[in-house]
């Protein structure tokens, strides 16, 4: 039997110990299994998609074809004239890859290079009449005279391409940057920070 209240108090405080001496314990546990995704706001569970109905005769996904595709939009009865052009891989070198240094990863393959460059001759046209579409996959230029539709060995970012036209030489000159897949690697690539 406890006598007095000096004893509660001290069994009051023996428990506040143990319970604080259990949180500091909790708190410890906690931190110490924390990972970088729990750093900031705690984010809500992301809602799940629902499952696409697959068929089972299909040959391919519907996700594996692109009916936005431009060059089906392209007439096959279309008499245009396909004009002269020149696809070209373009790197990206700099001098110590150009001597041919020890250090230096680029090599003469299209797995070093950077851009596609698309040069296209389309005599007697003016510029105002030519139409380019470029996609992901897919480039295409009208003029009046002349029909170029061509699907690309490798993705390209359309938004950051460029194109000129040098009226003197009636030709369009389109550099479109090649955009490499995240499992893409080649030793060229070691270092590059983009």
């Amino acid at each position: 039997m406890l006598g007095g209240g000096g004893d509660l108090q001290m069994l009051s405080s023996m428990l506040q110990e143990s319970q604080q001496q259990e949180e500091e314990r909790e708190e410890q546990n906690r931190v110490a299994t924390m990972g970088p995704g729990d750093i900031g706001p705690k984010k809500s569970p992301a809602e799940e998609k629902p499952a696409k109905k697959v068929d089972p005769n299909a040959i391919w996904d519907e996700d594996e074809v692109d009916e936005g595709r431009i060059l089906s939009k392209v007439d096959k009865g279309d008499k245009r004239e396909r004009p002269k052009y020149d696809l070209r891989y373009r790197q990206d070198i700099k001098t110590d890859d150009a001597l041919g240094a020890p250090w230096s990863v680029q090599d003469n393959s299209s797995m070093s290079c950077r851009q596609i460059v698309i040069k296209v001759d389309m005599p007697g046209t003016k510029f105002s009449t030519v139409k380019l579409d470029v996609t992901r996959k897919e480039f295409l230029v009208q003029a009046p005279k002349y029909l170029l539709a061509l699907s690309l060995s490798e993705d390209v970012n359309p938004d950051k391409g460029s194109a000129k036209w040098d009226s003197d030489k009636d030709q369009l000159e389109v550099i479109l940057p090649i955009v490499r897949r995240d499992d893409f690697a080649h030793y060229s690539m070691l270092d590059d920070p983009k």
